[in-house]
């Protein structure tokens, strides 16, 4: 495959290679679907991920802050909640607050499944935990908790560490839109 791709960039009029997933079929020696899955691998991955999966993470972030402190605020005005008995939780989803944060909290599962399907897992996490660091802001500031000296040198890793991943590329994995795509081989 290293040879053909050699070959064909010095046949080529100029110093880039337009490949599009016919192209390696018969070079693999495979039918289109074997094509499709190795066209993942001629994709352009050095362009910055698009608006729609900026917008679904900053989405994810916002809903998640926000569900779990709409959540906190509306549980303390409940009060504590130890019982196995069903009907003091159901008494706490009759509070508006705590009806906001899961409703919010399940946008964050939507946004987070949408986001899932588009960037790599190893990706995802890391760069969405900067929703630790704002959610100890909110609970420092908003709710009055006291946050340790440890927690915030802890909370400034984390956003360190948001800042370097944020960097890296979304993306790595073979993108395979159904199971009808895989290979015959990997099918089997």
């Amino acid at each position: 495959m290293r040879k053909w791709l050699l070959m064909a960039h010095d046949q080529a009029d100029s110093a880039e290679l337009q490949l599009t997933h016919e192209v390696p079929a018969p070079i693999l020696g495979a039918g289109p679907s074997t094509a499709t899955l190795a066209a993942g691998v001629f994709e352009d991955r050095s362009q910055p991920f698009c608006l729609k999966t900026r917008t679904i993470i900053l989405l994810l972030v916002v809903s998640n802050v926000l569900g779990n402190f709409t959540l906190s605020r509306g549980l303390h005005e409940v009060g504590r909640l130890v019982s196995f008995s069903p009907w003091p939780y159901i008494h706490a989803f009759l509070n508006p607050l705590v009806e906001v944060g899961v409703l919010l909290l399940i946008v964050w599962l939507i946004s987070q499944l949408s986001l899932l399907s588009r960037v790599d897992l190893s990706y995802m996490l890391p760069v969405t935990s900067v929703s630790y660091v704002l959610t100890a802001l909110m609970g420092e500031f908003l709710l009055h908790e006291r946050v340790s000296t440890e927690s915030w040198i802890g909370i400034g890793l984390i956003g360190l560490g948001v800042s370097l991943v944020a960097r890296t590329v979304p993306r790595t994995a073979p993108v395979l839109h159904k199971f009808g795509d895989l290979p015959y081989e990997a099918a089997q």
